[in-house]
């Protein structure tokens, strides 16, 4: 009887590692987690779980012992130091290290069609800088020890608790969007919506990764792990329309007016990232996964996520902090264009959603938006 394979997961828990996971397991793999373990809806039951924070080497370490693995794969790497101490613990434990980098490594003021080769960074956006020196770190560490690596690029990718969507609402509350639109207030779209992207539903990228574990083709390469479709935003609020049979009202600002109410990670993240082209070829994917083909494409694909949210209300969460944000921006856009007040922006107690405590979430983010953005401090004393 053929050995089974074995694969060490740093994560397990997210968008693209819960995918990843449940495809190992279903293809005959063991697997093993290190993760807090404090999401436990998606961690799947049939991996062997490490409970520990990922920075607690001599806890890792024990639980590891003299374990070798066929591929270990990093999921929680967003910048160097993280990287440093991540081959520091897990470097040598396998046979292919893997780290999940991002198509956001490339600078997105370039045109066209984008390939492994294609210039990088996006400077503008700190998360694009920092994967991209983790990348070149990796590079050199592997070349010096003699570690076989891979490194992944995936576009947006969403699942069964995201939607695609650019500058949505926090990670577990991407119900706020449905209940904007049943409620009939507008979404912002910036400059029309028309930018292209990669967006994969999950189980594509799974794929796609999954066939890249353990070929030594996929040794010390870099691949962009994306699906066969690009997409625009305006796109996106085309297709819930469609499936929620309900109408979604847009209001389309310029990106430099959002941005000017925008600070931090999420003002780089619009001009940076969601508000530039990212089209990503998979040819080298191809290449090595000679039979991988994108299953969804995005109306299939929302269809399953907004289901899910339908039948499952511990998904129906509401964030107001970006609720609020929305509503805001477009009431200064109108004002700015002299154009009449929309009476749809407006607070709206989501009381149907019996399980959220409407008034601990509103003062929450209240208080959190008016801590770190002194712009829609306004928007607080008015509603």
């Amino acid at each position: 009887m053929e050995k089974k394979k074995e694969i060490l997961i740093i994560g397990g828990s997210g968008v693209l590692s819960t995918a990843v996971v449940g495809l190992c397991i279903d293809n005959g793999w063991n697997v093993t987690m290190i993760n807090r373990g404090r999401n436990t809806q998606w961690l799947n039951p049939k991996a062997t779980l490490i409970k520990s924070d990922v920075n607690d080497d001599e806890r890792i370490k024990a639980a590891l012992g003299d374990r070798h693995f066929d591929v270990c794969i990093d999921f929680i790497i967003f910048t160097k130091d993280q990287l440093v101490h991540s081959l520091g613990l897990f470097g040598r434990v396998a046979d292919q290290y893997v780290m999940i980098s991002s198509a956001q490594v490339y600078n997105t003021n370039m045109k066209g069609w984008l390939d492994e080769d294609s210039e990088t960074p996006q400077k503008v956006w700190r998360y694009s800088v920092n994967k991209e020196e983790s990348e070149k770190y990796l590079r050199d560490y592997c070349e010096k020890e003699g570690v076989h690596y891979t490194i992944i690029r995936p576009g947006v990718n969403y699942d069964n608790r995201r939607i695609p969507y650019g500058m949505g609402p926090q990670m577990g509350a991407y119900w706020t969007m449905i209940e904007r639109i049943k409620h009939g207030k507008p979404i912002i779209l910036w400059d029309g919506g028309k930018n292209k992207l990669n967006l994969t539903r999950v189980e594509d990228f799974a794929s796609g990764l999954f066939g890249l574990l353990g070929k030594e083709e996929a040794y010390n390469n870099t691949f962009n792990v994306v699906g066969d479709y690009v997409y625009t935003w305006k796109e996106v609020c085309d297709e819930l329309e469609k499936i929620l049979g309900l109408p979604v009202k847009t209001i389309d600002v310029s990106t430099d007016f959002y941005a000017t109410y925008l600070t931090g990670e999420r003002k780089e993240m619009l001009i940076g990232g969601r508000a530039c082209d990212l089209c990503c070829s998979n040819k080298r994917l191809k290449e090595v996964v000679t039979d991988y083909r994108a299953k969804y494409d995005l109306h299939e694909g929302l269809k399953l996520t907004v289901d899910y949210m339908n039948a499952h209300p511990t998904e129906q969460w509401i964030d107001y902090m970006w609720e609020m944000e929305q509503d805001y921006v477009i009431k200064q856009y109108l004002k700015s264009t002299h154009q009449p007040k929309d009476p749809s922006l407006r607070f709206v107690n989501y009381d149907g959603l019996k399980w959220v405590d409407t008034i601990k979430m509103r003062y929450k983010f209240m208080k959190r938006i008016m801590r770190n953005n002194r712009m829609l401090r306004k928007l607080f004393r008015k509603q």
